[in-house]
Order: structure tokens, then C-alpha cells, then sequence
């Protein structure tokens, strides 16, 4: 039994990922890896002129998971979507549940989320490119999107994402948990096949934020294609917006191949 050459296999996925990028809306120049993640919160910001605030995902998953935020918290994994307004915020909704003075800044602090004008973004943005290259310094690489690579670094014990809010989460059954590595064939012969990890998942995205709405319980049942991916769909909610960039193939890719 041989191995695919390192070479055909790094082909066969440049022309996989070109055939399915191609039409798609990702077809976009890389992020920087301290701008990769960010979000423009201009929901308020359009209507009364003012610069919009710049929510830095980085600086938030390496204290939390991202179901904290995305099913206890309900902000919608779309931009711009859960519309969050001051009064949202100061009732405990939303950034209010931890922007409350304990967990975090109070929400009072308007300025470190709202810059006061265009020069003091400017000022946000490099004081974050620091604040970003500090925390990287510590942090396993990995080669695209943030550079690096978030699920070793919680392995590691580098971070301890907090994945429980009192007086917001509800307390969490570990017998619902699955773990289980699950294959997938992908479409194009020559590929490694897909291995699907429930157990780094879990730690992150806990069930809900996958299951039943964007993928089925039953193993297989739910089709999909690189293409589908590409324009955010199932993986994409997540890979190459927020989590590992698609780009990242060996990520997913991950079986040997042999012949």
C-alpha cells in the first residue's frame, strides 16, 4: 500500500476548493489575521452618523465558547442580525449580560466599544493589532485565519473558555454528550476522507448550535456539498467566518489515503 505524493494531494485540493469557490460569494482577499472574525456592528450606528463598533471575536472565544454567546445569549451567528440596542444591553441582554461592571468593563465605559470618532478607530484598531500580537505570542500556530490554532490551545490549557453564565445558562448534562469521530467520503475521488470530531465540537458549540436546524441527528442523512459550504451553509455558519478558514483543508481532510 502506497501513500498519495504530498504533491497530488495538495493539487487535488487546489482544484477542489477553485471548482467550489467559483461563483460563490467567498471568492475575497484573506483577512488579516488580527481582522479575521471581526464583525461591524452598524445596526445603531447607520441612522445616527456615528462610527460603528468593531466586535473582535478573537478577544471574546479566548475567555468564552461560542454557544455562551450564540444559544444562552442568542446572537444570531448572522451579522447584524440580533439587532442589540443600549436599552437591550442595560437590561442584561445581549453584551449587557457580562458588560455589567463583574464579568467585564460595564457598559457605561461607552467609548471602549464606541469610537468617539474616525481618528480614535483608528487608535481602537492599532491598540487591538497589539493587544492580538500579545495574546498570538502564547498561542499554537496554525497556518491560516487567526494564525492560531484555538482547539490545541484549549488542549493545552493556554485558554479555559467559559461556557456558563449564572442566572442565564441552565446547567448542562454531560450524558447528552457525543463524542464520537465520524467519517465522510467527499464528492471528489482522491481526496482524504473527512473526519468529523463531535468531541472538539462539543467544547465549543455544545449541540444546539448544530442540531436539529442546520444538520439532521442521523448520521449521513444530511447532504451537502463544498460548493454549499463555501456560501456559508452547514461548516460555513462557522469555517472560514469565524472558525478555521476553508482554506485549511488538512483540517477536515484529515484521513490517509493509500493504494
Amino acid at each position: 500500500m502506497q501513500k498519495i505524493p504530498q504533491k497530488a494531494f495538495c493539487i487535488g485540493i487546489a482544484v477542489f476548493m477553485a471548482i467550489s469557490f467559483y461563483g460563490t460569494e467567498q471568492t475575497q482577499a484573506a483577512a488579516k489575521s488580527y481582522e479575521f472574525g471581526n464583525v461591524t456592528m452598524n445596526h445603531a450606528t447607520k441612522s445616527q452618523g456615528g462610527e460603528p463598533v468593531i466586535f473582535r471575536h478573537w478577544s471574546h472565544r479566548s475567555k468564552y465558547t461560542c454557544r455562551l454567546c450564540h444559544v444562552d445569549l442568542e446572537f444570531s451567528q448572522v451579522a447584524n442580525e440580533t439587532g442589540v440596542l443600549e436599552e437591550d444591553n442595560r437590561a442584561g441582554m445581549f453584551c449587557g449580560a457580562c458588560h455589567n461592571g463583574k464579568e467585564a468593563f460595564a457598559i457605561d465605559n461607552c467609548t471602549a466599544c464606541h469610537p468617539k470618532n474616525k481618528q480614535h478607530a483608528k487608535e481602537m484598531e492599532r491598540q487591538a493589532k497589539r493587544d492580538f500580537q500579545k495574546l498570538r505570542k502564547n498561542m499554537p500556530p496554525s497556518v491560516y485565519g487567526n494564525k492560531i490554532d484555538w482547539m490545541q490551545a484549549e488542549v493545552d490549557g493556554k485558554i479555559t473558555p467559559k461556557d456558563f453564565l449564572p442566572g442565564i445558562s441552565l446547567q448542562k448534562t454531560a450524558k447528552l454528550v457525543n463524542k464520537r469521530d465520524e467519517p465522510r467520503t467527499p464528492a471528489l475521488p482522491g481526496l482524504p476522507d473527512i473526519i468529523f470530531s463531535h468531541s472538539k465540537h462539543v467544547v465549543w458549540n455544545g449541540c444546539g448550535m448544530c442540531h436539529p436546524d442546520t444538520f439532521a441527528l442521523e448520521t449521513g442523512k444530511t447532504k451537502m456539498s463544498m460548493k454549499e459550504i463555501t456560501q456559508g451553509k452547514f461548516c460555513g455558519r462557522c469555517h472560514g467566518t469565524i472558525a478555521f478558514a476553508l482554506n485549511d483543508c488538512s483540517r477536515c481532510h484529515s484521513k490517509p489515503i493509500s493504494q
